[in-house]
């Protein structure tokens, strides 16, 4: 909160009228004192309790964080093997590109028998279903566990 030159202007008439002129200055003497008691007051306990909170505490979680470097490199590590992992999976079923054929001879044609389309894509590996679903999850858990720690 901040006080303007108008409301100072207003709270000196104010103290003009109910003080009196003869005893405004040493009332305004007096409030400077107490209000410099009360900010030296309001230093000591603020440094207090930097001493004895925050000081403690920025000693006790440097270590912890310190020991989460090797976690979270861990964590990138996994996260990149995960990825390339599931990359790896993506093309699996799929069907492959049809092969373009080359135009036969015209007597050979009449007897080729009729083209065949591209094999219809494998049925995924019910292992590899299962590697891809727990994979999702972990991310999801992880995507999950992300969110909560912002």
């Amino acid at each position: 909160m901040r006080i303007g030159a108008v409301e100072l202007l207003v709270i000196f008439a104010v103290a003009l009228l109910v003080i009196g002129p003869d005893k405004l200055p040493a009332f305004a003497r007096k409030l400077g004192e107490v209000l410099g008691q009360f900010k030296g007051y309001s230093d000591k306990v603020a440094k207090e309790i930097r001493e004895t909170v925050v000081e403690p505490m920025e000693e006790v979680t440097q270590p912890i964080r310190e020991a989460m470097k090797p976690i979270e490199e861990v964590d990138k590590t996994i996260r990149s093997s995960v990825r390339d992992v599931e990359k790896s999976f993506s093309g699996i079923g799929k069907p492959t590109k049809k092969p373009v054929s080359q135009p036969a001879a015209p007597a050979e044609a009449e007897q080729a028998p009729p083209a065949e389309e591209a094999p219809a894509p494998r049925p995924a590996d019910p292992e590899e279903e299962e590697i891809l679903r727990e994979l999702k999850e972990i991310q999801v858990e992880e995507d999950r566990m992300k969110e909560e720690e912002k």
